[in-house]
């Protein structure tokens, strides 16, 4: 494996990064492994999380360069964070610099993804422009099995171009790729930003698309979406600017700094993501490294929750959880919901139909919300909805 990344990533210059600051012994830029100027590849044995670096904004949305600049910027914040736990395994990989193409910068995200997640290993993708997602997804749709992805952003990145994946378009070449990808859920948008028609597409293929008003007094209810997800993407221009300064297209709505590092902790703990992405922070823009630090944190929370998972599937053991049968007073219809005793999270079983033939049952995750919505109100929870017509004609 060694071999095969190396081709891939460059060293980090760890005296550059930190500029005379002696990292103290519990630190972050003492305790991890890192792919430095002087040293080989970090050794790999036991490793569970590897970061790294994209040197690209060719494809950024406006005139101002510095994205690529962005993952040794995050770097001088993230080596001072203190270490929590005690099963700590993290390296870093060092950057992938821009290819002599976009698509040869593709091609580099995706392989090094895919040899990581072969081995295991959960990658934190520090970019660069938000377009580097279609990489990171690759990394995940050719081994076979379908992606389902979650996407933070204030606007929908949804426009159709002829050229070259950009940041503004990208999301179009990854929703065409329906060989890979089962589910996609784009959370954050803010409505007078996004052309409704592009919410209307997706709602219509039945994926999931929430506006920043919707979950934004709710934040929790961010974790159920992310919970089976296998790739989380982040757009910093999600944030709002007073605590993002660093972003090209910063407004001054979108979720708090706070918001941010529960939902990068619901992306850790969930046991079925396998990579973290953060996309389009530029260091040119951040005042007094505002925006490097909250990515830092985000990437804390996120290695915290990772090392916290509580691997409590309802498919591996049913005695672990409660069931809960609503059933419909004015309708037959019944749903079934199970709660984890261990972490109180719920989840509700939707039929999967073939030729209109109902041939198994498929468990997703909800919310305590959910369940209220069926048992009080005998209204069918939205999630449950959208997910059933994805389930028909498997």
């Amino acid at each position: 494996m060694h071999s095969l990344l190396q081709d891939f990533l460059s060293p980090v210059n760890v005296d550059l990064i930190a500029n005379g600051y002696e990292y103290l012994p519990n630190q972050w830029g003492t305790r991890i492994g890192i792919h430095n100027s002087t040293e080989e590849l970090p050794d790999m044995l036991g490793v569970k999380i590897a970061i790294i670096g994209v040197e690209e904004d060719r494809k950024r949305t406006d005139d101002l360069p510095g994205c690529a600049h962005a993952p040794n910027a995050i770097r001088r914040q993230l080596y001072k964070m203190q270490v929590w736990q005690d099963n700590f395994k993290v390296v870093d990989l060092g950057n992938i610099k821009s290819g002599e193409s976009q698509s040869d910068t593709f091609f580099a995200i995706e392989k090094v993804v895919r040899i990581l997640l072969n081995d295991k290993i959960t990658p934190i993708i520090l970019g660069g422009t938000h377009d580097l997602s279609y990489g990171q997804f690759m990394g995940h749709g050719k081994d076979g099995r379908l992606v389902n992805a979650v996407v933070f952003d204030e606007t929908i990145d949804l426009f159709l171009s002829e050229e070259e994946i950009a940041a503004e378009s990208f999301l179009y070449k990854m929703l065409t790729q329906r060989s890979s990808l089962f589910n996609f859920s784009h959370i954050g948008h803010q409505r007078y930003l996004v052309d409704p028609r592009m919410v209307s597409t997706l709602e219509e293929l039945h994926f999931e698309c929430y506006g920043l008003g919707e979950l934004k007094p709710k934040v929790a209810e961010v974790e159920p979406i992310i919970r089976n997800a296998h790739l989380v993407s982040f757009d910093m221009s999600a944030i709002c600017h007073r605590d993002a300064p660093g972003v090209d297209n910063g407004t001054p709505n979108g979720f708090g700094g706070d918001d941010a590092c529960r939902i990068a902790r619901y992306a850790g703990v969930s046991d079925h993501v396998r990579s973290f992405g953060i996309y389009q922070y530029n260091p040119y823009l951040d005042q007094r490294e505002q925006t490097a630090m909250l990515i830092s944190q985000m990437v804390w929370y996120f290695v915290d929750g990772f090392f916290k998972r509580r691997h409590d599937l309802p498919e591996l053991d049913e005695r672990g959880f409660l069931k809960y049968i609503v059933n419909f007073r004015t309708n037959d219809h019944t749903i079934e919901f199970v709660k984890s005793k261990k972490s109180d999270r719920w989840w509700m079983k939707v039929p999967v139909l073939t030729n209109g033939e109902e041939i198994g049952e498929q468990l997703i995750p909800c919310s305590y919300g959910d369940y209220e919505m069926a048992a009080k109100k005998e209204e069918i929870p939205d999630r449950w909805m959208k997910a059933y017509h994805r389930f028909c004609d498997l």
